[in-house]
């Protein structure tokens, strides 16, 4: 064998060494999350933030990144879609996985757009869930409560015309309208904090102009590959660059009053952008 074909395989080597610890690969992020109205008693209350399980399991019984998880602490869990990918229909990992999540924290979940190929295995998901004591919003609301305090959590489901065309092609795909959003929602309280679940982030100022104090999103896998100094290359939707694909962003038109907070996801390939466990620490806005 030539010097430059042995460098070619070593190169090879490395290359695919890299792709494999890098698909296998778990950060913990922290952040603190300003939040306009937030009541005084959810000041330093901790969000577990999850997304796009997908297909990956993190050893038996998700052991891998249940330990990151409950290390954590958190007062809140929510997992924000994508819980199995479109194509599977064992549901018993799934729910296996959210009640352990449950055992840490009450736990909310919502739809991606995954599970809407699985209408049916979704409906008995789902029944399971609640059987096990997570929370499903489905365009529906709860109330999390701390002491004398409240804030509202809102849950969005799209349908799947708004993730993709019925050719599978990702053109000209509708936004939400205001008017939507109120029917699948109703309309938040202004006075109130209103935190909204909701799987695709690139409709982020319709969620803000609904009223969404805070946002959380996924969907986007973190770009699925990141580039030094730009961030996320690819969208799901065939985009290249997308505006929102990992981090804190503040509305275009209302500021720092309406944020958005998305997660890197959990599962699919990703180079360069490693599986992402979030935690955001809620905070008064000064």
């Amino acid at each position: 064998m030539s010097l430059k074909s042995f460098g070619g395989l070593l190169a090879a080597f490395v290359a695919a060494g890299y792709f494999l610890v890098n698909n296998r690969e778990i950060t913990l992020t922290k952040k603190d999350l300003e939040c306009a109205k937030l009541p005084d008693s959810f000041d330093g209350k901790k969000i577990l933030v999850l997304s796009d399980l997908h297909k990956k399991r993190y050893g038996d019984n998700f052991n891998n990144i249940m330990g990151f998880c409950r290390a954590q602490s958190p007062d809140y869990v929510f997992f924000l879609g994508d819980l199995f990918s479109r194509d599977e229909t064992d549901m018993k990992p799934k729910a296996a996985f959210m009640a352990r999540l449950q055992s840490i924290a009450p736990t909310y979940y919502i739809v991606g757009n995954h599970e809407l190929f699985q209408p049916e295995c979704l409906q008995a998901l789902c029944m399971k869930l609640e059987s096990l004591g997570v929370t499903v919003l489905r365009n529906s609301k709860t109330t999390l409560i701390q002491g004398k305090d409240s804030i509202d959590l809102y849950g969005l489901q799209l349908p799947l015309r708004y993730y993709v065309n019925s050719d599978w092609s990702y053109r000209h795909l509708p936004v939400p309208s205001d008017e939507y959003l109120q029917k699948c929602l109703g309309k938040p309280d202004p006075k109130r904090c209103s935190l909204l679940l909701a799987h695709d982030p690139f409709f982020f100022e319709s969620y803000a102009r609904w009223g969404a104090s805070v946002t959380f999103s996924g969907h986007c896998h973190g770009g699925v590959i990141r580039l030094p100094l730009i961030g996320g290359l690819l969208s799901p939707e065939r985009r290249f660059f997308p505006r929102y694909t990992k981090g804190i962003y503040n509305s275009r038109t209302f500021g720092t009053d309406r944020r958005l907070v998305v997660t890197a996801g959990l599962g699919k390939f990703r180079l360069n952008n490693p599986s992402e466990i979030l935690v955001c620490t809620l905070k008064q806005r000064k």
